[in-house]
């Protein structure tokens, strides 16, 4: 039995190095792809007894002297902060704007932290190198040089919740121990990570369950497709870094072409041969940059991949076997690393961070000259330097200490921050490169806030005034400069107030400033409460005269009413008690009286209701004096029971206490009526009256009216009134008890305040709350008529409203009832939006109790100085306000010139460490105020830079407080923080999602040419190569990132943002067909964007330090671009709309062609994992995963059958799956195999050697037992090309 195997186990070699983390990973890989899974574990476990034996004999542990600080911490502190005190005093003389000072900052402390990182791992090595922390993380066993830093450097900077980094470093480390500031910084990150996690491993599994639905049913079906397609691998670079090199990249591939030695003819690799690591390393040595291999991506086995483009299978380090699943193997490999993807974006709100920009550093100490034909261009630099870019690349001669030239190439692009003839030290920054993709930027905008109140003041500002389309003005600086803020105390008043001074007056403490009048609106008596915070006025008076309440506040509750006694003994219930808000009609009493009560519940009928409904309110009919009720008596029982328990029959006549049901008896004599729903009992309704024959009695009145008696009966001799009514055919007749309503005589004597507005009223009315011929049910009777005690109100206020007041009568323990108006003025205390109410002060000039007219003055607010000063400036502003500054002693400060000649005028704005005379210089930025023999006073100032481009939100000689924003400065950031990263990216590249703002794509390959440009668009033209221009319109928020003449490729970006996959499919098929055929271009173009998609996901892998094979994410990017969407059926059965297998429909077209028929026409498209996975053939897989009454719908419909291809259909109906010891498939793969072979297709490649192999003779592990059988093979004789002219 000959084995196969690609290389002899080589002789173990002595090695002498020290074993760490990553030297163990490469002994154990070594062992294992040279001598199996035998000794390979047989050797792992060796080497745990041995690290076992020797931490028993003696362990590491870790004390707290063994965390030693690096002494050369103090002096990189020191070193920063001199440097931030730099960056502070720039900004403080208005040098820097306050996005250049937040930026350099930020670069101090992340350099200080970077080289105190650098420091303790020197310090270890040279000073303590068997100390256990560097031993535990240098060796790989525990812990990072990240997380040392943090225990003996510096935690560094950190990022607030947003993601904004706070300009706040922690300067401790754990030994030393947080300051509770640094501390409460530090807890930031720690939540967020902790919810971060439990996010993402929700996000991950989902994604992984997606990818599994979709590759599933990729099986190794068989040994080679014969493709004529392979794919090209070179280097995966991003960002001028190499992620995935090649060599890694090829390892496990297998070639597509015979591979030969760039200048010799000898063969490195044979066609259709698989690369270990020794001809990779050979391909690497040879200077080969790119290999063209097999992959699944070009696989053209129908359904599955074959072997050959599959390549090795990781595990083992041989070709994978027939039928091995290969498409959850992939499934699996991305999705198991996605929880150790970071989830959120991360933005540090500065221009550039240091790595995005590779920095130059001198070489030694010495000199640059600059060419006079050097085309440069000046720029301010991030932290508000000056630099300059290189327009060419180009050679500069630095001179050392000893006048030697050194020459240094510089390339276009390059920001210079030393100037021409200036000595710069080693290992200073002289300048950075910038990559391209770096350049990626986006506008940002930061508030620019005044530390200090005062009046702005404009200098060497360039400013215009920009109207939009809705007329709205927002001035603009063209030009930076300088905004000063004169310090004063500034005191915002309202509009109508009046300011009492002059500008020019001097101030002293608790001076009034302004005052503001309160003014009352009303005529009335003032009622002032304790606080003095709200002035009542009373203006209007009510009191009833001739009634007591009889009241007492402790034991007031609902069952016991207040009773209002009048002198005639007649009593009110009141409805409210003091403190109640009365509006207009509203009741406040109810008399007591029992004229209008009835006995029973029945029917109610007005003799005037025509008179009524006009008088009708939400309270109800307001009756008339002599107004007539009638009532019709009916006894009204609620039973809800079943009607078995009932002991009376329907339609009989009972008399008085007849037993209804069970304890229930009846009050009056009369006839039966049953109310009753599915055998239960609702009510029982007994009606007192008398029965006849209709054909008896005389009925020309209408069922349902009242009568006289004589009408219906003419031999009656009753004076009385009837009901008529119906039961079954026999007439009716029901009693009617009629009512003479007459006003209650309550006789109210009020009493008012003179010269009030007469606006209340007391009035006594009789009120029913009953329908017309509304049936009341009851058994018990109730009031008909009420009579209350209203209250009217003659004004036209909608939301008038009284007050209740009970006011205790003298020498007794009664009151009286007042019903009162107040209107209430608030004393407007914070009306000068003071900071602290002491600069605030209220007199009253009203007393409680006194009379006042509509405009009189009730009280003065008093806006009084804090401080002594001289008022310098009031502005009188459009927006309602005024403001006045007052400029008091400690906002001057005195210089004293020492008889120097002094060189500033009054009126100067000076900046700090200017000179002021002599020798004499400012100790802080001010405006010289004025100038004595022996000294200058000058008043204290703060200049702001404003960058170009700012939009200012003051104008010149404004009053401004502290905190108010004086611009809105515009800088640019770099957009890399804010894109998309980790497991969200990832879902967007598998779900082939649109991006939010899609870069635009070149519609064809050519040269770029620039053109015209306004505020809001830019617009860029396309030069073909056949001349035909194409224009390209780009939005402000679109940034260009190619250059004026530069040639782009078909679908390569123009602007910043990532590509639309789909529209780049669109450009690539729309170009291929007017060259290729419709297959062809289908193939090409969606060979393009696989290679576009496999390089996005290892790109965002990679950038978290996780390897995944591409051939992983071939398999799944396979799955998203196999179909294609049909747009003209032809003369084939297919339908415009429909997803079909490229190699399908070629294969049907071909059909098309033979017997002359119109062959159907597609365009290729993209589908996400999870479109993908429910378009499968599989619709008990479809089902399975999402939407499956859809799916089995429409599965129903169409009468479709399952085949039962895949893992998953298998696995829900019970059955064997067919990959691995299920894999029935070899015979026919072969016999199909072989007849493809044989039809002489030009340029496939098999294996001449017989294709029938056993299973037994594909085995790929090489077992410790079997060894010795293995032979290398030194030559692929047995591999070769068919000559399709044999």
């Amino acid at each position: 039995m000959k084995e196969k195997y690609l290389f002899v186990p080589p002789k173990p070699k002595f090695t002498n190095k020290v074993i760490d983390k990553k030297e163990l990973k490469k002994l154990m890989a070594w062992a294992f792809s040279n001598y199996g899974t035998g000794r390979a574990s047989f050797m792992a476990d060796k080497i745990k007894d041995l690290g076992f034996h020797y931490a028993t004999k003696a362990g590491l542990s870790l004390s707290v002297e063994d965390l030693r600080v690096p002494p050369i911490k103090r002096d990189l502190l020191l070193q920063a902060n001199r440097e931030i005190q730099q960056t502070e005093q720039l900004y403080e003389r208005g040098e820097i704007t306050t996005i250049e000072r937040f930026q350099k900052v930020i670069d101090t402390w992340n350099n200080t932290s970077e080289q105190l990182k650098d420091e303790v791992i020197k310090y270890f090595k040279q000073n303590d190198p068997l100390n256990p922390i560097y031993i535990m993380a240098f060796s790989g066993a525990r812990g990072n040089i990240s997380q040392v830093r943090q225990l003996v450097g510096m935690r560094g900077l950190m990022a607030d919740p947003q993601g904004q980094i706070i300009d706040l470093p922690i300067k401790s480390n754990f030994r030393e121990g947080l300051t509770v500031t640094e501390y409460l910084i530090s807890s930031y990150g720690a939540r967020k990570g902790l919810v971060d996690t439990a996010l993402r491993t929700a996000d991950s599994g989902y994604l992984t369950r997606r990818l599994v639905d979709v590759a599933q049913d990729i099986i190794i079906r068989e040994i080679d497709c014969g493709t004529q397609r392979g794919i090209v691998l070179r280097d995966m670079v991003d960002n001028n870094q190499i992620l995935v090199s090649l060599k890694n990249r090829l390892i496990g591939r297998v070639l597509f072409e015979t591979l030969y030695l760039p200048n010799d003819a000898s063969v490195i690799g044979h066609i259709n041969q698989d690369l270990d690591h020794d001809i990779t390393n050979s391909i690497i040595k040879c200077g080969i940059k790119s290999v063209i291999v097999r992959s699944p991506l070009t696989c053209e086995a129908p359904r599955s991949v074959c072997q050959f483009c599959y390549g090795w299978n990781l595990a083992h380090g041989s070709l994978v076997d027939l039928g091995e699943a290969v498409g959850i193997i992939a499934a699996q490999s991305i999705g198991e690393p996605g929880t150790q993807l970071t989830m959120r974006t991360f933005h540090t709100g500065g221009v550039f961070t240091g790595e995005l920009a590779e920095q130059i550093r001198a070489p030694f100490n010495g000199i640059i000259r600059y060419p006079k034909n050097l085309k440069i261009r000046i720029i301010r630099t991030r932290h508000g330097n000056e630099g300059v870019i290189l327009d060419e690349n180009y050679k500069l001669n630095i001179l050392n200490q000893r006048g030697e030239k050194t020459r240094l190439e510089f390339k276009q692009g390059t920001t210079l921050f030393i100037s021409d003839n200036e000595e710069f030290k080693k290992g200073q920054i002289i300048g950075e490169t910038k990559s391209r993709s770096t350049l990626v930027t986006e506008k940002a905008t930061r508030d620019l806030v005044t530390e200090t109140s005062g009046e702005v003041i404009y200098t060497n500002l360039n400013i215009e005034n920009k109207i939009d389309r809705q007329g709205n003005s927002t001035l603009i600086t063209n030009k930076g400069g300088l905004l000063w803020i004169l310090k004063g105390d500034v005191y915002n008043i309202p509009y109508n107030t009046d300011i009492q001074l002059k500008i020019g007056d001097k101030i002293a403490k608790d001076t009034i400033i302004s005052t503001f009048k309160t003014i009352s609106e009303y005529n009335g008596i003032v009622r002032l409460n304790e606080k003095n915070e709200e002035i009542q006025i009373l203006t209007d008076f009510i009191s009833l005269e001739n009634a007591e309440i009889e009241y007492n506040e402790l034991d007031v509750n609902i069952e016991c009413p207040i009773n209002l006694r009048f002198e005639d003994g007649k009593i009110l219930n009141l409805l409210c008690v003091p403190g109640n808000k009365i509006t207009n009609s509203q009741v406040i009493g109810e008399y007591i009286e029992d004229n209008y009560k009835t006995t029973t519940g029945g029917i109610i009928k007005y003799k005037n209701y025509a008179e009524l409904k006009k008088e009708k309110n939400k309270k109800g009919y307001e009756i008339n004096d002599n107004e007539v009720i009638y009532w019709i008596p009916e006894e009204t029982h609620e039973i809800n029971k079943d009607l078995s328990l009932l002991l009376i029959k329907n339609n009989t006549l009972i008399n008085s206490g007849t037993e209804i049901i069970k304890d229930v008896y009846c009050l009056n004599s009369g006839y039966v009526e049953i109310i009753q729903e599915d055998e239960i009992v609702k009510e029982v309704i007994i009606k007192p009256g008398i029965i006849y024959d209709s054909s008896e009695l005389n009925t020309k009145r209408n069922i349902g009216t009242i009568c006289d008696i004589k009408e219906v009966i003419s031999t009656s001799t009753e004076n009385k009134q009837i009901f008529l009514d119906v039961i079954g055919e026999k007439l009716f007749l029901r009693p009617v008890e009629s009512y003479n309503i007459k006003m209650s005589h309550i006789n109210l004597k009020t009493k008012r305040l003179t010269n009030l507005e007469d606006i209340l009223n007391l009035k006594v009315v009789n009120r029913s709350l009953y329908k017309d011929g509304e049936k009341i049910k009851s058994v018990y009777g109730l009031d008909l008529v009420k009579t209350y005690l209203i209250v009217n109100f003659n004004s036209n206020k909608p939301y008038a409203s009284a007050d209740i007041e009970f006011a205790p009568i003298e020498n007794s323990t009664k009151y009286k009832l007042n019903l009162t108006i107040t209107e209430s003025i608030q004393l407007n205390y914070d009306i000068f939006g003071a900071i602290n109410n002491e600069d605030v002060k209220t007199s009253l000039v009203i007393k409680d109790g006194q009379r006042i007219k509509k405009e009189d003055l009730i009280a003065e607010t008093h806006l009084v100085a804090r401080n002594k000063g001289i008022l310098k400036n009031i502005l009188i502003s459009s927006q309602s306000t005024k403001k006045l500054l007052i400029m008091r002693e400690e906002d001057t400060f005195r210089v004293p010139t020492n008889n120097a000649t002094i060189q500033v005028s009054r009126g100067d704005l000076v900046k700090y460490g200017d000179q002021l005379a002599g020798s004499v210089i400012a100790s802080e930025s001010g405006q010289v105020f004025e100038i004595t023999k022996n000294e200058i006073i000058l008043r204290k100032a703060y200049p702001y830079l404003v960058s170009a481009g700012a939009i200012l939100q003051i104008k010149d000689h404004e009053l401004v407080q502290r905190n108010d924003t004086l611009a809105i400065l515009v800088f640019e950031r770099s957009k890399t923080g804010d894109i998309v990263q980790g497991l969200p990216r990832i879902e967007e590249i598998l779900e082939a999602r649109k991006p939010k703002e899609p870069c635009k794509l070149s519609q064809k390959p050519g040269k770029i040419n620039t053109t015209n440009s306004n505020d809001e668009t830019e617009v860029i033209q396309l030069i073909d190569t056949d001349g035909y221009t194409t224009d390209y319109i780009i939005n402000n928020n679109q940034k260009l990132i190619i250059s004026n003449g530069e040639n782009v490729l078909l679908a390569e970006p123009l602007t910043d943002g990532a590509p639309n996959p789909h529209e780049m499919l669109n450009l690539y098929f729309n170009f291929y067909t007017s060259i290729i055929t419709l297959y062809e271009s289908a193939k090409l173009s969606l060979q393009k964007v696989q290679t576009y998609l496999v390089d996005e996901v290892q790109k965002v892998y990679q950038s978290q330090n996780v390897d995944i094979s591409d051939k992983h994410i071939e398999v799944i990017v396979r799955q998203m671009t196999s179909k294609v969407k049909v747009e003209d059926g032809g003369d084939t059965t297919l339908l415009p709309g429909e997803l079909v297998e490229l190699q399908q429909i070629e294969n049907i077209n071909e059909a098309m062609m033979l017997t002359k028929g119109v062959p159907a026409t597609y365009c290729p498209i993209l589908l996400g994992i999870t479109k993908a996975s429910l378009n499968t053939d599989s619709f008990i897989s479809a089902a399975s995963f999402q939407e499956t009454t859809r799916v089995l719908t429409e599965a129903a419909i169409e009468g479709k059958a399952d085949w039962l291809r895949g893992l998953k259909e298998n696995v829900i109906i019970g059955r064997l799956i067919p990959a691995g010891t299920g894999f029935n498939a070899y015979n026919e793969q072969h016999k199909s195999s072989k007849s493809m072979k044989l039809t002489g297709i030009p340029d496939t490649y098999y294996l001449s050697s017989s294709l029938e192999v056993e299973d037994s003779k594909l085995s790929t592990i090489i077992e410790d037992n079997n060894l010795e059988q293995y032979n290398s093979i030194d030559s692929f004789d047995n591999i070769e090309k068919e000559n399709p002219n044999n």
